[in-house]
């Protein structure tokens, strides 16, 4: 069976008007393949910091070429709560009256907020956002990049920049020109866009220099260290007490030096029993807590590609794990435990939530490629249980409907029903109800009221006994196999906006 719905066109990405507090984060256009109806779908973000409640959109039909059809196309969404950074409307369709619409161009006329303030639109054009600049594509060099977030946080993945009135922090966030600070960070405005380049590379070169520097020192320190106890040791001998004491002090900084070679090699685990076992001595304390941190940041680099070369990292040696394994979920976890047992080292606690935040999305798309796989083998059910899950992500809900009527077409098939087209199946994940529907196959232009008053009361009560026992059948199996009722519902055709009966009404 076909998709239910094929998409037209789309809207180019974070269309923005001057002084607005909105942007069109999406839109796509849509064909319903069963109706022929056109349908527009959007995504709108608040990016200012009162909660909207209402919001009005002006669409304007295009044609292949193009061209106006018609009028334009106005439509509110109400009743919302939406925060700043949260997004509306994205399950709201909005049909469009001419079947041959193949675009649209959108603007956002009205903001109601919730303190019952309007922001009402200037008539200024509704342009595409340029997409952010990453840190590592501007800089175009990995130890600049590392310098970079060193200077201010390694949550700043992005370049600041400015774009009308607004200007988009380091760490990704949007904010307005009249915000000195990032909304989302609390970083200034002022402090990202003093970046001096040439002062960047000044500080990454005098780092891996020092770096290199104190790389060298310690090779020659242990080295030097090894000839003094060849040394020392006869002396040690005759001058046991001085001896000691040598020996002792050369063991801790044999010591140290041997941790900071596990820790240079990637023996992380190793590096932190190694310093936690010098105590007190030199900084050994936090290089322990560096060890552990310099781990889970790997952990959250081997996640972000799912690679098995991490694996040494969270299994024991001789461990193993199925083929199957979802590497990626497996990292993070790992990786979070850490952050969290460091506390307030460094910017632990920030990259504990955003590392739960890459967890999340690992287990949503390890959980939809196993949805994909279950349709794939036929198991519609396991399929349409594991995508209503998903909810929104990807097209989950596309797919949840999709699964529902395969499974609605093997129920027709095992009650010998004839796969006519009289017979639909939709699933609406907010009410968490399944709808039946059945065509009467009437002709077109007649109303329902005109429909009831054509028939008679002995054919009105057999229609409404067929649908109840039509009813009975249909819950009775979504309720066993799904734990979802369902409605049933006759329209005179399908082209009918409203159903002439409905069971339970």
């Amino acid at each position: 069976m076909s998709e239910r719905y094929s998409k037209l066109s789309a809207l180019p990405e974070n269309l923005y008007s001057t002084g607005a507090p909105v942007i069109i984060a999406a839109g796509a256009l849509l064909k319903d393949n069963q109706t022929g109806k056109v349908l527009a779908q959007l995504k709108i973000r608040n990016i200012q910091d009162k909660a909207i409640k209402a919001a009005t959109v002006t669409l304007t039909p295009l044609d292949t070429v193009n061209q106006p059809l018609g009028g334009t196309v106005d439509h509110q969404y109400l009743d919302l709560s939406a925060a700043r950074d949260t997004d509306f409307g994205q399950k709201v369709p909005v049909f469009l009256p001419d079947q041959a619409t193949r675009a649209f161009s959108i603007s956002v006329a009205q903001v109601i907020f919730s303190d019952n303030t309007i922001w009402t639109s200037s008539g200024a054009p509704w342009e595409p956002l340029p997409a952010p600049v990453t840190a590592e594509s501007a800089l175009k060099d990995r130890e600049l990049t590392k310098q970079y977030q060193i200077k201010y946080g390694s949550d700043c993945t992005f370049m600041y920049k400015t774009e009308k009135d607004l200007w988009q922090c380091a760490c990704g966030a949007l904010n307005r020109q009249s915000e000195p600070s990032c909304h989302h960070c609390r970083r200034t405005a002022a402090y990202l866009s003093a970046l001096d380049l040439e002062q960047l590379k000044a500080d990454r070169d005098a780092r891996l220099k020092q770096e290199a520097e104190e790389k060298a020192a310690a090779e020659e320190k242990a080295k030097k260290s090894r000839k003094l106890a060849m040394i020392l040791v006869p002396i040690a001998v005759v001058v046991i007490v001085a001896g000691a004491l040598i020996y002792g002090s050369m063991k801790n900084s044999i010591a140290y030096n041997h941790a900071a070679s596990l820790l240079e090699s990637g023996d992380y685990d190793g590096a932190t029993a190694a310093f936690e076992a010098l105590g007190d001595y030199k900084d050994s304390a936090d290089q322990a807590q560096q060890a552990q941190y310099d781990k889970a940041m790997a952990l959250v680099s081997y996640g972000e590609t799912g690679s098995d070369e991490g694996l040494s990292l969270i299994l024991s040696e001789g461990e193993a794990i199925s083929s199957d394994a979802n590497l990626s979920k497996m990292y993070y976890e790992e990786a979070i435990e850490i952050f969290e047992a460091l506390g307030t080292y460094k910017d632990s606690r920030k990259m504990a939530d955003s590392t739960e935040f890459y967890l999340e999305q690992s287990i949503k798309a390890g959980d939809y490629n196993n949805a994909l796989a279950l349709m794939d083998s036929g198991d519609y059910m396991s399929a349409f249980l594991e995508f209503d899950e998903l909810g929104d992500y990807e097209d989950s809900r596309e797919r949840t409907n999709l699964a529902l009527s395969k499974i609605f077409d093997g129920i027709k098939e095992d009650f010998g029903i004839s796969d006519d087209d009289h017979w639909k199946a939709s699933y609406d994940a907010d009410e968490c109800l399944i709808t039946v529907s059945y065509s009467l196959g009437s002709e077109g232009g007649m109303t329902p009221e005109a429909f009831l008053s054509s028939i008679d009361e002995g054919t009105r009560s057999a229609i409404e006994g067929s649908i109840e026992d039509t009813w009975h059948v249909f819950d009775g199996i979504f309720v066993d196999c799904l734990g979802i009722p369902c409605q049933v519902c006759y329209y005179l055709n399908w082209d009918s906006e409203e159903p002439v009966f409905t069971y339970p009404d």
